[in-house]
């Protein structure tokens, strides 16, 4: 894999423009029509995206967060999710779903910087917020937090310099990338790629799975090759991924398997970072429009807290998310 050129910039410099040099979102208003990044006039597509929206929307706690299942406790991870897909498909900033939503994350935010104390929780807590343009402090911590929880070989664990985790470090990369930041500007991006992408945290086949296990595993793949766009090129392992989408367009936890929604989701999100041609994301989101439920959400096993496949926000919400993204270079 081919590395660009790794440029150091100082931290202070990198947060400050990171935290002001964002355009400002100026749609205040609640409900606005999503402008799609893959062209389609399909009605269903569009009656999907408002479903999952509505859900999302529904399920509100009092206390402004959202619950991994309904009717549950608020959950950092959970909230800052579901702001991040609600402003992705066009809901206002400035309205009262989101300031409350807002108002959750800050006061979840612990004086380390960090949310919980976990690399995942942070990192999303803090693409919530860049999306919401607000709370720079906020935002300030907990980068700064990110940046002291890297362990020395360039990886993120589940919480602060902890044991590397493949998940943990492809998702922080991952989200460093969707606050703004680059390789050039936030200098602990390049080694926690090169930490992901050595073949010590791979399989023998080449691909990623989680520790303890063998089996290459599509949905980590595919948020590691997200964390490895647009550096590395990744195309040998992005055809890997699409060799396996089944015949209704969705994406397999594992070769041969079920579709699944959130697995699906993922694989979308790396093509867009990857820049793969459309097609393969137009049959997969197809997919995501045939299978979601009458209420809106989604259906999945995937997050680790559920056994069996169960109607869950994260799913809901990374569906929300992929169907609007972005190519690294566009993002």
């Amino acid at each position: 894999m081919k590395k660009r050129k790794h440029i150091h910039i100082l931290l202070c410099l990198q947060i400050f423009l990171c935290i002001y040099g964002f355009d400002s979102i100026t749609n205040l208003t609640e409900g606005a029509r999503p402008e799609l990044l893959i062209e389609t006039n399909e009605p269903r597509l569009y009656k999907m995206i408002k479903g999952a929206r509505d859900y999302i929307v529904n399920q509100q706690n009092e206390d402004g967060g959202w619950s991994l299942l309904p009717g549950g406790e608020s959950e950092v991870e959970t909230t800052a999710l579901a702001i991040w897909a609600l402003i992705e498909a066009d809901w206002g900033t400035g309205s009262r779903i989101i300031r409350r939503g807002v108002r959750y994350l800050r006061n979840s935010q612990r004086d380390d910087g960090s949310w919980n104390d976990n690399t995942a929780h942070t990192i999303f807590a803090l693409i919530a917020l860049t999306k919401a343009n607000t709370d720079p402090e906020a935002r300030f911590d907990g980068l700064t937090w990110i940046k002291k929880a890297q362990n020395p070989s360039g990886s993120w664990g589940r919480k602060g310099n902890t044991f590397g985790h493949v998940l943990y470090t492809s998702a922080t990369l991952v989200g460093l990338k969707y606050i703004g930041f680059n390789y050039r500007s936030f200098d602990s991006l390049l080694p926690g790629m090169e930490w992901l992408d050595n073949l010590d945290h791979r399989n023998r086949e080449g691909y990623w799975n989680l520790p303890g296990g063998t089996q290459s595993d599509i949905y980590v793949t595919a948020w590691a090759l997200q964390g490895l766009s647009p550096v590395y090129n990744v195309d040998e392992q992005i055809a890997w991924l699409k060799q396996f989408q089944n015949i209704n367009g969705g994406f397999p936890r594992f070769p041969r398997k079920e579709s699944d929604p959130e697995v699906t989701a993922t694989v979308i999100m790396a093509l867009a970072a990857n820049e793969d041609p459309v097609n393969t994301r137009r049959i997969a989101i197809n997919y995501l429009t045939k299978v979601q439920a009458d209420d809106g959400s989604f259906i999945s096993n995937t997050p680790r807290e559920i056994r069996s496949p169960t109607a869950n926000l994260q799913t809901t919400c990374m569906v929300l998310i992929a169907v609007h993204s972005k190519t690294d270079r566009k993002q």
